[in-house]
């Protein structure tokens, strides 16, 4: 590898591009996300360390999704990086093992660590299962859901097909260190510590050239920390106007923030799936909260079409207002805001807390921050907390 290794992070979403990228600009390596690599010139990223790229394939088939896999690491140029990572849901939603193995072709990885343990966020991995808050994952809502269940067989049984013959195992953290280099395969690795993350990226950094990284946040920031710049203390935000929070997750995480946002004084302006039904009238200076909700008989519409719809309004409010922020909670909302606003790619700031990715966009002639959540993290005041970190004088993260 270079004295400066970069980064390739190939995720199946917005915001997971987005968590996987925030720990290492918070670490002072220049990054950026391919929120559009299809509207993305690759030359804008010659000079980034790390890229993460969204290939929005979470809900495809899996055929679908390998074939998006494919074609990031083509519009990238993704020969040109040292490490590569598939970066995965934490409770393995999507498709994960399909574009696994799409990556570990185009990229010609024969050995593939799995680790999507996300400890900050409740995300364990134990005897080879997931485990969330400690309940296992077949027993957690995100097994039933909706648009893209979880993968819940056995981790080692799950990712078999990415080995193509060779080799599977189940590993602790100490095992893996101890495992002979040179044996091909796939090495799925148990972690329940941000230590037991950052002894699988130390076990794979020497050789990094050879293996394919397969994990969530948890062990992207394990790599970013193997990888930091020394004394590099990014600027946080400092957010004085209006910030513009959008959910349109719906997720039952994101709906009891939603909730706490609004009890706590943000304007709630509620848009029928996706959309106003008249002009809203807004408190000078408060937050907003545009919140995406079904119609009177309950029903919900398409994901994508009131994603879109619901960005579009988003957009109006940002520049109605002058807000300075936009909080973006799912990543269909997220990737449909960064689509009507222009932005196919953004540079990364840092994040704001574990999982929380924030970065400096253009709309219009005037920048605005954003800041993107998935919708199954966080507790009831995560908007909140989310809010306070945005505000002047919020410290930088790992520094709260």
């Amino acid at each position: 590898m270079t004295a400066r290794p970069r980064v390739l992070i190939i995720a199946d979403d917005l915001t997971g591009a987005m968590d996987a990228a925030g720990p290492f600009a918070a670490r002072g390596l220049p990054t950026w996300v391919a929120a559009l690599p299809e509207d993305c010139d690759p030359s804008r990223f010659v000079r980034a360390t790390v890229v993460s790229v969204n290939t929005e394939s979470r809900h495809l088939s899996p055929d679908e999704a390998a074939r998006r896999v494919t074609e990031a690491w083509q519009q990238v140029g993704g020969e040109g990086f040292d490490i590569v990572v598939k970066k995965v849901d934490s409770t393995l939603r999507g498709n994960p093992v399909a574009e696994t193995a799409a990556l570990a072709t185009a990229a010609g990885r024969a050995r593939i660590v799995v680790a999507p343990a996300f400890p900050a966020q409740g995300r364990v991995v134990r005897r080879g299962e997931v485990f969330v808050h400690g309940t296992p994952l077949a027993e957690t809502a995100f097994a039933k859901d909706a648009l893209s269940p979880a993968v819940t067989a056995p981790m080692a049984e799950a990712f078999a097909p990415v080995a193509a013959g060779a080799a599977v195992a189940s590993f602790d953290a100490a095992g893996f260190a101890a495992r002979d280099p040179s044996i091909a395969g796939v090495a799925v690795v148990d972690a329940e510590s941000d230590t037991q993350l950052d002894a699988i990226a130390a076990g794979v950094l020497p050789r990094a050239g050879d293996w394919l990284m397969v994990g969530s946040a948890g062990l992207t920031a394990s790599l970013a920390r193997a990888l930091a710049i020394d004394d590099a203390q990014p600027e946080p935000p400092g957010v004085m106007g209006r910030i513009v929070y959008v959910v349109g997750s719906r997720a039952r995480a994101s709906r009891d923030q939603a909730a706490t946002l609004a009890a706590d004084g943000a304007s709630l302006v509620e848009a029928v799936n996706g959309r106003l039904g008249k002009e809203p009238v807004l408190a000078p200076g408060a937050d907003v909260l545009l919140l995406a909700v079904p119609d009177v008989q309950g029903r919900e519409g398409d994901a994508g079409e009131v994603a879109t719809i619901l960005s579009r309004n988003a957009l109006r409010l940002v520049g109605a207002g002058n807000a300075q922020a936009i909080v973006a909670t799912g990543g269909d909302t997220a990737i449909a805001f960064l689509r009507a606003s222009g932005n196919p790619a953004v540079a990364v700031g840092g994040e704001l807390m574990p999982g929380i990715a924030y970065a400096r966009l253009m709309i219009g002639s005037r920048p605005v921050w954003l800041v993107t959540k998935a919708g199954g993290f966080g507790d009831a005041d995560a908007l909140g907390e989310i809010g306070r970190r945005l505000r002047l004088g919020a410290p930088a993260a790992g520094q709260a």
